[in-house]
């Protein structure tokens, strides 16, 4: 035998006797067990996730709400005529009561009707966001008419109130804060968040 075969030899010797190292990995119980950790956080999250996409559903709607206003409002000054907010059910005429869509249109002679030919539709808004309401406060339901004169101050209802506006609500956000109240104080839009039983309307 070689001299040199008497190293090798003994390093096998060693390697014999060392175990084999073991594979990385998880046991089946240990998977089962991280997965049910998972489920129970994802159970904890969800409703808390499931709230914050219906609360931005009905913010987004409210906003949609301020921007008709707020155009109207311009308008009615740019033009220096009146530009009314009706409800509607073509995109195209003031129709029924139910303001999950409406219109905003330039009223040339002043009647609150769109008269085709002379009034301008400038505008037609859709809520079609599921589960969201959209109601006249007490003063708008009187006729259902929200205008802006060139003068920029609103006129609401039938007796030509300075105030009013609509309630934007959601039967899918916790009561405590479902509804976007969008109101006109004269010339100024502003956004009250409240908390209303079964989403009813505003009282002026």
């Amino acid at each position: 035998m070689l001299l040199s075969d008497c190293p090798r030899q003994a390093a096998n010797r060693r390697r014999a006797g060392r175990p084999a190292p073991a594979h990385a990995g998880f046991t089946l119980v240990e998977l089962m067990i991280t997965l049910v950790v998972l489920g129970v956080l994802v159970g904890m999250a969800a409703p808390s996730f499931s709230n914050l996409i219906n609360s931005n559903r009905l913010t987004a709607a409210a906003n949609e709400v301020v921007a008709a206003m707020q155009v109207a409002r311009m308008e009615a000054v740019r033009r220096n005529a009146n530009v009314v907010l009706c409800p509607s059910t073509d995109g195209a005429a003031c129709a029924g009561t139910a303001w999950r869509e409406f219109i905003v249109f330039a009223d040339e002679d002043g009647d609150n009707t769109v008269d085709a030919g002379t009034d301008e539709v400038i505008r037609t808004v859709a809520v079609t966001e599921s589960g969201i309401a959209v109601n006249a406060s007490s003063n708008l339901a009187t006729n259902h008419r929200l205008r802006f004169g060139a003068d920029g101050f609103a006129r609401v209802g039938n007796a030509g109130a300075r105030n009013g506006g609509l309630s934007v609500c959601s039967g899918d956000v916790a009561q405590a804060e479902n509804t976007r109240h969008v109101l006109v104080a004269v010339s100024r839009i502003n956004v009250q968040i409240a908390g209303v039983a079964a989403c009813g309307s505003l009282t002026d």
